[in-house]
């Protein structure tokens, strides 16, 4: 079944060992699956079976931890219409995913779907299931049909609106998303709300530990979703009507009924895509097809390129993956549930219509030639094996080097086909990045549109602290984006008059993200992890507070060459501020200010020196002055500002638009 069931499962798994096999619950339970489709219509999901999908009536039996694979297989028994199943039941016994890393029910492993809820009954009658694990028999009591309401869920974003039953928003806007009320939380063992989909970090709200409220609610911060990407954002109520902790101690195993509702969000934006594509599909469980029909952007028309088809893949669906293939992001659960990372890794069709891994610079074109204003179709799926490309997103490029069309985003996503897991590809969230192990220097990201603009705030090797900045378009969907960096000199000093810089190449800066909160960074100081920055605890899943302006980059249009990165998380701000000191060296200074009101900024800058270089081991910052100078910032809207400096000369800021 394609669901959001168990979200609640999948919070405990982010916190288990690496090592050792630990398992964290044993479930039984029943399921109905919802769609919404406009602000008040739920109904039950209309999707017709398939031989994947049996319907939204479902039931599951699963064993959920990490590093499971090699536990005694699993089995469950009770009171199972065994002729009605047939060898779905497999005598028992559990089938290990690998792709999910759970033992499920089935033959498939994919649990059991119903059309109807009279089938389901008829196959699963209520009644008390065992689960054996690990030689241990777990009697669960599913009984009842104490199946919660079905969650309805309010979406909002400045702008937003239902069409063609999908929630449709600007991806710079926040995006806030609550749950109606949870009529029978407060009934049964324990009532279990859960939250969750793309780019949403797992809330888990249990009757047992938060009697109240019975509704959830989050704000996904603007910048989170890609323009021109759809996903699926959904909640579930749970009724757990027979809990177990005697059998396996420190295990929850439980029986529950479970309902869920769906909803798909489609983000979209005034920026343009890098070149106009129209794209037919026909995508079924043995074959997959797609044709892309495209027009270069206007610069290329007449030139001689070459067009490239090729994917982003589930590791395990591609041959010859080594060190060296290149790896974006993350696949990402159909049903919601996070378990083992499994990379997406750079790939291309074989002959016999298999995914074989490449990197950037080996990709094979599919054709050379001019390329005209009135555009082509390109086939990029032909009869394909759905099965060998399950999971997989499918790209269409063209330039002049496969290498250059990648580096210079020339690039449009064409197709993903459906997949227990799939790699959809994200940009990064606007906000400020780090690395846990290397506090003290750190990073300013903002996507905007197609581009990325980043700094990078360190120091030199005297422990003076200085800045590089990088620019330029990114590729797949936003999750890639390589660019030169610049070390700038001379400019603007923070109480000066206007001086102009110039600024020098200092090599090469490539990001590739797992997800927009979490990635790579590889530059002259090698390979480093990065990862959003909660300024303040759990600030980066808080609300933003009303009135809020843009988070990112802001400057002023008189003073090229300084610029300044800001982010709220709720009622505080942190920003740096980019510029030079007195003989023209790079430097910057940063603060945290508390702003209950988010159009007024009142603080002071601080200084620091003596953290960690470029490439050098980590070493600890000190902060060296408190008080460099007032940081006063005074907002007339979301985009526009006053800046006043030490000494109380006044400047408009502006945001940065790039």
């Amino acid at each position: 079944m394609r669901t959001l069931t168990s979200l609640v499962l999948a919070l405990c798994l982010a916190y288990m060992s690496e090592s050792a096999a630990q398992i964290s619950h044993v479930t039984v339970s029943k399921v109905i699956e919802h769609i919404q489709t406009s602000a008040t219509n739920v109904i039950v999901d209309p999707t017709p079976p398939g031989p994947n999908y049996g319907g939204p009536y479902g039931f599951h039996a699963q064993v959920i931890g990490q590093n499971i694979a090699g536990i005694t297989v699993p089995t469950f028994n009770g009171p199972v219409n065994f002729g009605a199943v047939g060898s779905w039941y497999n005598m028992g016994k559990l089938v290990y995913v690998a792709d999910e890393g759970i033992w499920r029910a089935g033959t498939n492993g994919n649990d059991w779907g119903s059309p109807n809820q009279a089938d389901l009954n008829s196959k699963f009658p209520n009644g008390t299931y065992t689960m054996t694990v690990n030689g241990t028999t777990v009697p669960l009591p599913l009984t009842g049909d104490a199946y919660p309401n079905a969650p309805v869920l309010t979406l909002s974003s400045p702008g937003g609106a239902w069409s063609n039953g999908k929630y449709v928003f600007d991806p710079s806007q926040p995006l806030t998303i609550t749950t109606s009320g949870f009529n029978a939380y407060s009934s049964n063992i324990n009532g279990v709300m859960v939250m969750g989909g793309d780019h949403i970090n797992l809330i888990v709200q249990g009757r047992d530990a938060t009697p109240s409220p019975n509704f959830l609610t989050k704000t996904v911060p603007a910048g989170t979703y890609t323009a021109g990407q759809e996903y699926e954002v959904g909640a579930g109520f749970q009724a757990i009507v027979g809990l177990n902790t005697n059998a396996l101690p420190g295990i929850y195993s439980s029986a529950r009924y479970e309902v869920y509702t769906n909803v798909a969000i489609k983000a979209e934006s005034s920026a343009a895509p890098v070149f106009p594509m129209a794209v037919t599909s026909t995508i079924n469980a043995t074959t997959a097809n797609a044709t892309a029909t495209f027009q270069p952007r206007p610069q290329d028309a007449g030139t001689t390129r070459s067009i490239y088809v090729f994917a982003l893949a589930p590791a395990p669906r591609v041959l010859g993956v080594t060190a060296t293939t290149l790896k974006i992001g993350e696949t990402k659960r159909t049903d919601g549930l996070k378990t083992d990372a499994v990379p997406c890794v750079l790939a291309q069709l074989n002959q016999a219509g298999q995914l074989v891994a490449a990197t950037a610079s080996s990709l094979a074109a599919l054709s050379t030639g001019v390329i005209t204003a009135a555009g082509q179709t390109v086939q990029v799926l032909n009869n394909v094996s759905t099965p060998n490309v399950a999971g997989a997103t499918v790209y269409l490029g063209y330039g002049q080097t496969s290498t250059g069309m990648i580096n210079d985003g020339i690039n449009r996503s064409v197709v993903t086909v459906p997949g227990t897991v799939e790699c959809r590809p994200e940009g990064p969230q606007t906000g400020w990045w780090w690395n846990t192990v290397e506090g003290g220097r750190g990073y300013s990201i903002e996507k905007q549109g197609r581009n990325i603009f980043m700094a990078a705030y360190f120091y030199d090797a005297t422990g003076r602290a200085t800045w590089q900045v990088a620019s330029g378009p990114t590729s797949f969907d936003g999750a890639y984006f390589t660019a030169p960096l610049y070390s700038c000199t001379g400019g603007v000093t923070l109480a000066g008059a206007y001086r102009p810089n110039s600024c020098a190449t200092a090599g090469n800066v490539t990001l590739s993200f797992n997800n927009a909160s979490r990635g790579a960074m590889i530059w002259p100081g090698g390979t480093v992890g990065i990862e959003r920055f909660n300024i303040v605890d759990n600030g980066l899943n808080v609300a933003p507070l009303a009135n809020q302006p843009e988070n990112g980059w802001w400057w002023s249009t008189a003073e090229n060459g300084r610029g300044y990165f800001i982010e709220w998380q709720g009622g505080t701000a942190d920003i740096a501020g980019y510029m030079y000191d007195d003989v023209g060296n790079p430097i910057w200074y940063i603060t945290v200010i508390a702003t209950p009101n988010p159009l007024a900024m009142n603080g002071a800058w601080w200084q620091f020196a003596n953290g960690m270089t470029q490439a050098g081991p980590y070493r600890a910052a000190t902060r060296t002055n408190d008080n460099v100078g007032a940081a006063t910032i005074s907002f007339q809207s979301a985009t526009t500002a006053t800046m006043t400096l030490p000494g109380g000369r006044q400047i408009a800021l502006t945001r940065f638009r790039f």
